[in-house]
């Protein structure tokens, strides 16, 4: 009889264990605190990313691009002109060795294109004087959709 009572006790507790073992399992499985994908509010978590954040670029091109507008913003001659363009073309080679460059972090890259573009536009004072450096640091070089169709245009009839 005693062992009879040992027993149901014995089997009493297992099961209020796993009664209060499932809801409080249950409890977390919902995540009740926080809102779930697919709810309105959803937003989902940052995932960071270790890659290089400038892409690699062909300086040729990219100075094609870039000295036209110098020379309309800042009234460059064609010494000038010559002069930015070379130190353009070393500053995208040294871009482009530091971006291939493996072992560097994204912290360590974004770190030493600072530095290279602090060490160019103090390179372009030797040309330039303060006031035209400014308005250099202000030109948007990106390429609107009629310069590309006009680029591309000069292209064909050269071919």
């Amino acid at each position: 009889m005693n062992d009879c009572i040992y027993n149901f006790r014995m089997m009493k507790k297992i099961g209020l264990l796993i009664i209060f073992g499932a809801l409080f399992n249950f409890g977390f499985a919902q995540q009740v605190d926080r809102i779930q994908r697919g709810q309105r509010g959803y937003t989902p978590p940052i995932i960071y990313n270790e890659e290089t954040f400038i892409e690699l670029v062909d300086p040729y091109d990219e100075v094609d691009k870039m000295i036209p507008k110098c020379a309309a913003e800042l009234g460059l001659d064609a010494f000038e002109k010559e002069i930015i363009k070379g130190m353009l073309i070393k500053k995208f080679e040294k871009q482009n060795a530091i971006l291939e460059d493996e072992k560097n972090t994204r912290s360590d890259r974004k770190k030493k294109i600072d530095d290279l573009e602090k060490e160019y536009l103090k390179e372009l004072a030797t040309i330039l004087n303060p006031d035209k450096i400014e308005k250099y640091k202000t030109i948007d070089f990106s390429e609107t959709n009629k310069e590309k169709k006009n680029r591309k245009k000069r292209r064909k009839n050269k071919e």
